[in-house]
């Protein structure tokens, strides 16, 4: 597709949407509300590391049909400002408590995070109290320094000098190596998607990848909690399976579910078992 289709497509998606920048620290942070049935209630979608709400872009109209759905841009990351250099991951999770409660104004929520998205949620999820419905954490890292698949190839690093058709193609590559299983999946939304935020990053959370916030987090919270990965989640290898016992170690009661035939960022490619699964979970957990 061209690059002014593609750019349609999304406007497509984000024009309906009421877009609110709070202020927090010495800039703002950027939401997004898309209305949903009336009365429904409220999911809050939080990204994944380098990226942007565009993480979740199957799956705003699908959820939209059952609830508002609000997305972020965490700090340093899409439209929000940046931190200042030397910050923590608490840096990052007390701005984001901060402005959601701001936008939530009291009302009960739901969550679904991705990937650097599943630290914040976590370690944020006992500030934001009685409020949070349920918590849905897909591809978590953070679970402690857990050995990982030594044969995944490393992303390739893009540089100034680098033509725009070389940054697409190095982008293209890096989807097929970290975020989507099958490399014929990797189309050009997607990897439209990741120019877009790659360009804006700011903010490094691989730093922060074998800590143990997720663990941390959730062993302090009743809330619901489901841990969703894709079968072939490159940064997850080489035992998935594993990371159940992990998490039922400080959450017993934890729902744990590998969707078949994906990578890391699921929710895009496979969109509608991922719809389905967030759906069925927060209908169960809903007030």
């Amino acid at each position: 597709m061209e690059i002014a289709d593609l750019r349609r497509e999304l406007q497509t998606l984000e024009n309906p949407a009421e877009k609110l920048l709070i202020p927090c620290h010495e800039g703002t942070m950027a939401y997004r509300i898309w209305q949903g049935p009336f009365q429904a209630e409220t999911v809050l979608l939080v990204h994944g590391g380098s990226g942007s709400w565009l993480h979740w872009v199957r799956n705003i109209a699908f959820l939209q049909r059952h609830y508002h759905v609000v997305t972020v841009d965490l700090p340093g990351l899409g439209d929000s400002a940046e931190l200042p250099g030397g910050y923590t991951a608490a840096d990052a999770v007390d701005l984001f408590v901060k402005s959601t409660l701001q936008v939530m104004q009291g009302q009960n929520f739901h969550i679904a995070a991705f990937s650097w998205g599943c630290a914040v949620s976590a370690q944020a999820a006992a500030q934001l109290g009685k409020q949070l419905s349920s918590l849905l954490l897909t591809g978590p890292a953070s679970l402690g320094d857990i050995p990982r698949r030594g044969t995944m190839k490393p992303l390739i690093r893009r540089t100034r000098s680098m033509s725009e058709q070389e940054v697409h193609d190095a982008n293209r590559e890096n989807l097929a190596r970290l975020m989507i299983y099958d490399r014929n999946r990797v189309d050009d939304l997607a990897v439209y998607i990741q120019t877009l935020n790659t360009q804006k990053a700011r903010f490094n959370s691989p730093q922060f990848a074998r800590s143990k916030l997720v663990l941390d987090g959730v062993s302090q919270i009743r809330v619901p909690l489901k841990v969703v990965y894709g079968q072939f989640d490159a940064p997850g290898l080489p035992n998935i399976a594993a990371k159940q016992k992990l998490l039922e170690s400080v959450r017993a009661d934890v729902e744990f579910e590998i969707v078949p035939d994906a990578g890391h960022w699921l929710q895009y490619e496979q969109a509608a078992l991922f719809n389905q699964i967030a759906l069925q979970w927060m209908m169960k957990n809903s007030n």
